[in-house]
């Protein structure tokens, strides 16, 4: 799911089992495949509650001979603590697909950031139509938030980034805009306001003659657009594409959950798409499978039902 905030700490569901909520999920030599999990509304339900029944699910299918990895537009700092509870050890796809990152070593394994070309007049056009940009850093620089004067902020913005500090701390730095479009190492930038303020945002790449990709989606139903500029290639299906290649597999051997607009090329491309049973029209429209949502743990259901079968092999589009 596309995340117009920075989400809660993941909350383990307790259980008779639950000492065992931070057991390894197998990492098999030779995978059958991948299964790639979308973090927020499919693998963690509202609150960022992991469900016992979706804990167990995911631990079965690397017993089970498949890789397991989560593909988020989640940071690092805010990934990692979600594979820890969890017991995943594999590499993991944050920032939308920007950055593969062994989850031990913290190698960094594939790395797509925002062009530093892109960065300054993208900053500068942004702040032009009156707009407050929030430039992400890298996992180098420390993962902070860059933004301008906080006099700037949208409303839904402002309340976005105070949430941001209240959970996380100190993380979000201001400066002045001739300073903020000189940073670099950026991941993306990230726009949050209201509709009529957002009007032809999606053409901006095309207006300024730069080559960077634009994911515009509601973040607020009525109230506010999100927009997130990325390197042309830093998506979920790009990040899984390479990480795919590490293990002997290509894309025909993902099996990808997702539930947002973030996830649409994996969903898309990858050898089997499947939809959370709550996911906008547009998105289920576009996967191969709609499974039943996070409420009804329509991933364990999906999981057990369909990938732990006896016999079963790599799944692929019907």
């Amino acid at each position: 799911m596309t995340r117009q905030a920075e989400p809660a700490a993941i909350d383990v569901a307790a259980g008779p089992a639950g000492a065992e909520a931070r057991t390894l999920v197998p990492i098999p030599a030779r995978p059958r495949g991948i299964l790639a999990l979308d973090i927020d509304g499919t693998l963690l339900g509202p609150g960022g509650h992991l469900g016992e029944r979706t804990r167990r699910a995911v631990h079965a299918a690397g017993e089970a001979g498949w890789l397991v990895t989560l593909a988020t537009g989640r940071r690092w700092d805010s990934t990692k603590p979600v594979a820890d509870e969890l017991g995943l050890r594999a590499p993991l796809i944050v920032f939308n697909g920007a950055v593969v990152r062994d989850s031990v070593s913290a190698e960094i394994l594939h790395y797509n950031p925002l062009p530093h070309a892109a960065t300054a007049p993208l900053v500068r056009a942004l702040v032009g139509r009156g707009l407050q940009p929030v430039l992400y850093e890298d996992v180098h620089a420390g993962e902070r938030l860059l933004t301008g004067p906080e006099e700037h902020d949208s409303p839904p913005l402002g309340r976005w980034l105070s949430g941001v500090g209240s959970e996380f701390g100190p993380i979000v730095r201001r400066l002045p805009y001739a300073e903020l479009a000189e940073a670099g190492c950026v991941v993306r930038i990230v726009v949050y306001d209201a509709p009529e303020r957002m009007v032809g945002i999606a053409g901006l790449a095309a207006e300024l003659g730069l080559d960077y990709r634009t994911l515009l989606y509601e973040a607020a139903p009525g109230e506010a657009l999100m927009a997130e500029f990325l390197h042309q290639h830093g998506t979920k299906a790009a990040a899984i594409a390479a990480l795919a290649a590490r293990y002997g597999l290509t894309l025909a051997d993902v099996v990808a959950v997702g539930d947002g607009y973030n996830d649409l090329e994996m969903l898309e491309e990858a050898g089997l798409g499947v939809a959370m049973g709550q996911a906008p029209p547009a998105v289920r429209a576009r996967a191969d499978r709609t499974i039943g949502g996070h409420v009804d743990e329509g991933l364990a259901s999906f999981i057990e039902e369909e990938l732990l079968k006896e016999g079963e092999g790599r799944r692929t589009k019907d």
